[in-house]
């Protein structure tokens, strides 16, 4: 009160000035420390659960999936129209999905980033299990300060990949000595023909990109089109095999199951070259005569020579100006 009565006094004056600059500083001062003192909020620990809460406050210690919200980024892509939002007013605002944690990979020693999958739900909550309904591939960023772990960036819409929601199995490799990279297998099943995809990304300190032009079909069958390709798999490879059948099961799909097992070669300073090894069968199928019925009402015997081929191939892949290129061989999964 008494200062305020010198300032009063003396508020025209040099004096005055000098009281007003020294309260004016005290002020800032105070706004500053009580800005010092509410810290954002952070982990003490590299942990996946307790990341998870740092980017999505409401997420609970389980192993199933939440429904969370998530704010996508047009800049990073277009919003599929699909989405259900959050509801107006509602805290945290954004796009409702079924979030599960995936993956969490120390880049350095003080830098980590947490993938995560989102699967669109609707109206009801209930995830969208439509085959052409692809899942969400989310990263977030995590530095290191003074020993505890601060939110420190998110790329919300890296890809949309796989089918019926589900990004597929993730699994996390070296890209280089101290690269690292993210891959994914997602597939689907139509008409009992079944496949499988790989794709691939680079976790960088604040991108992650994929490094293929395009997905690469590294698993393949028709196992679910015939009945007998459990029979026909346990011929001899190579042998020609004469088999007999009624017009009616004879099939016009060849037995196939086809399988490739990946992996970089990381053991440089640059991108390692990424190397599929394929193995599995393919029956190839020659039609030898076609034996009318003897009766009416009889059907038709299709007479057809079945030879199981074993498949062993690989194909080599170089990293060149930011992706993985072709270099040898060739893909030998049935197509469909």
């Amino acid at each position: 009160m008494k200062d305020l009565v010198i300032f009063e006094k003396y508020k025209n004056t040099t004096k005055g000035l000098i009281f007003l600059f020294k309260y004016l500083t005290i002020i800032l001062l105070s706004i500053s420390l009580i800005a010092c003192s509410e810290k954002a909020p952070s982990s003490e620990k590299l942990d996946r659960d307790l990341l998870m809460k740092l980017v999505f406050p409401s997420w609970k210690k389980q192993k199933e999936p939440q429904i969370q919200a998530l704010d996508l980024d047009e800049r990073e892509g277009e919003i599929p129209e699909s989405l259900v939002a959050t509801a107006e007013g509602k805290e945290p605002s954004g796009y409702l999905f079924e979030i599960s944690a995936e993956q969490l990979i120390r880049l350095n020693e003080h830098r980590a980033v947490l993938i995560t999958s989102g699967k669109p739900v609707n109206q009801q909550d209930e995830p969208v299990a439509l085959h052409t309904t692809a899942g969400l591939l989310s990263a977030f960023w995590f530095k290191q300060t003074e020993g505890r772990w601060y939110a420190d960036g998110q790329q919300t819409q890296v890809d949309w990949v796989g089918t019926i929601g589900s990004i597929g199995k993730s699994k996390v490799v070296k890209l280089s000595q101290s690269q690292f990279a993210l891959g994914l297998e997602s597939g689907d099943c139509y008409s009992g023909q079944c496949f499988a995809d790989l794709m691939l990304y680079e976790l960088g300190n604040d991108k992650v990109k994929s490094i293929l032009k395009h997905w690469l079909r590294i698993e393949a069958d028709t196992l679910g089109a015939r009945g007998d390709c459990e029979q026909i798999f346990k011929q001899a490879p190579n042998k020609v095999i004469r088999h007999h059948y009624a017009e009616s099961e004879q099939s016009s799909f060849d037995c196939a199951a086809v399988k490739g097992d990946w992996q970089i070669k990381a053991g440089g300073k640059n991108p390692g070259d990424l190397l599929i090894r394929f193995s599995g069968f393919i029956e190839k199928q020659n039609t030898v005569e076609d034996i009318a019925a003897e009766r009416d009402g009889d059907e038709a015997t299709i007479v057809v020579d079945s030879t199981l081929l074993p498949v062993k191939q690989q194909q080599l892949f170089r990293y060149q100006q930011g992706e993985y290129r072709l270099i040898s061989g060739k893909n030998p999964t049935p197509e469909f």
